[in-house]
């Protein structure tokens, strides 16, 4: 039963840990892809806002420096080219305008006056060669550890005399105001001056994701970067990163896991329990009717010893032990006598009981790894292996146990003897395998001479120089 129920046990625990794994492994990678998605869809969402912000931001900048460049007097004083005075409209003009940085340059591009400047002539005059190719567009520049969306606007009166840079710097806190709105990271990050600014305490691993182009597909990211593009040409090329945080997606994920492997362990112990219980329910019956049906096959019904067969196999292998190790051999048919006239005076019941009662004594003169066989009606088989001497003895009790006490049937005595034939055969003298049907026959020859010698006696065959002895004890 049980190397059949096994089978089927593990086969379900196997099911079941390939299913939860699937299961793991399918929730994995649909919880990721949707997890990227919603991030990309936010992503997008908040690069249109930050564009919107972006935009209007620098048209509310715009309208400020299109009306300090419109003043008839801020003109007249570029016109006049005193650098002093032009420094204190900028100042005013600025602070007015909320700008942070405002330079002023001739047409050829070199510097007139400032205000809020961080850079030297040489970067100035860098910077206008920069947003002269695209005037009036908006640039992100990477200036002293800051950011600044710049953009170049004419001086006309009425043709160009002049050209103007304003600027606003992005702070962090502006950043942060984003962050509240779209709930992602922004991080502005100059690769070639080696600084960033940003909204996140996990800025420098976006920057890392980012440079990554083949993350692992395994990779448990916290973050889902995308790079936006901006403009900002070098050299003072700007980066803007977007982070969407997933870690709620892990979480999530792992809570799921730890609550599918306890489901799976509960399924586990329950298919368990119910194999054992469906086992006992099922087989255990069949295994009853198994050993039931062994059983009648391999004893006697009516003894309770071995039959015939199974004596007869049992037997075998004695005699092939023996004769691998040299040991000697005793095989011994018994038969009780006068049994018809037993049977005929008390009764078949009588018969039946005597049979039992013969087998019970004989157990109990034997050991328990002798072998004892009924061999068909009122005959019995043995075989051990015992030495000549012991043999002897052994024979000569088993007789005794029989013969010695009347069988009590009911309120009668009933008066008992055996007639034995043995054959004895010591392979340390006989190099010879004999057959078991030899051993029978030989044993079966010297029954055959007790019986016709008076009964109640015991004939013993043997091997003697060579030849085939006989020898009866009383």
């Amino acid at each position: 039963m049980q190397s059949f129920t096994r089978p089927i046990f593990w086969f379900c625990i196997a099911v079941i840990s390939i299913t939860a794994s699937c299961v793991l492994l399918s929730a994995w990678l649909i919880g990721k892809q949707y997890s990227h998605e919603v991030a990309q869809e936010q992503i997008t969402r908040a690069d249109y806002f930050l564009r919107g912000y972006l935009a209007s931001q620098q048209a509310t900048q715009k309208n400020a420096v299109d009306g300090i460049l419109s003043d008839y007097g801020f003109k007249r004083t570029i016109a006049d080219g005193d650098p002093a005075t032009i420094e204190s409209m900028l100042l005013n003009h600025a602070e007015r305008a909320n700008l942070d940085l405002l330079l002023v340059f001739e047409q050829m591009g070199t510097p007139i006056a400032d205000y809020g400047s961080i850079v030297n002539t040489e970067k100035a005059e860098n910077i206008f060669r920069v947003l002269k190719k695209k005037p009036i567009e908006p640039i992100m520049l990477a200036l002293n550890n800051r950011f600044y969306r710049l953009y170049l606007s004419p001086v006309k009166a009425p043709h160009t005399i002049a050209y103007a840079i304003a600027g606003k710097e992005l702070a962090k806190r502006q950043l942060e105001e984003i962050k509240q709105v779209t709930g992602l990271d922004i991080t502005l990050y100059s690769k070639q001056n080696g600084y960033f600014l940003s909204s996140s305490s996990n800025a420098k691993q976006a920057i890392s994701d980012t440079s990554n182009q083949n993350p692992s597909f395994w990779n448990r990211q916290q973050f889902i970067n995308k790079q936006i593009h901006i403009e900002s040409p070098p050299p003072y090329d700007v980066k803007l990163i977007m982070s969407a945080d997933i870690s709620e997606f892990h979480n999530r994920f792992a809570q799921f896991g730890q609550k599918l492997i306890l489901v799976t362990l509960l399924v586990m112990v329950v298919i368990f329990v119910l194999s054992i219980l469906i086992s006992r329910h099922v087989f255990m019956p069949l295994h009853r009717l198994h050993q039931k049906l062994l059983r009648r096959a391999s004893y006697d019904h009516l003894t309770g010893i071995h039959n015939r067969i199974t004596a007869g196999e049992l037997g075998n292998r004695l005699l092939i032990e023996c004769y691998r190790t040299e040991k000697p051999l005793l095989v011994a048919m018994l038969d009780i006598d006068h049994f018809k006239t037993i049977n005929d005076s008390y009764g078949h019941a009588a018969g039946d009981a005597i049979l039992m009662e013969v087998a019970s004594r004989l157990k109990r003169v034997l050991r328990q790894y002798d072998v004892i066989g009924r061999y068909g009606g009122e005959e019995f088989i043995v075989a051990t292996s015992l030495s000549r001497d012991v043999g002897h003895e052994t024979l000569v009790r088993l007789k005794n146990s029989i013969s010695a006490k009347p069988f009590r049937y009911k309120d009668k005595l009933i008066p008992m003897t055996i007639s034995i034939g043995a054959f004895f055969i010591d392979f340390g003298e006989y190099a010879r395998l004999v057959t078991p049907e030899e051993l029978i026959e030989w044993a079966d020859e010297a029954l055959y001479s007790a019986k016709n010698n008076g009964r109640d006696q015991i004939v013993i065959n043997h091997y003697e120089n060579g030849t085939l002895a006989s020898e009866a004890i009383l």
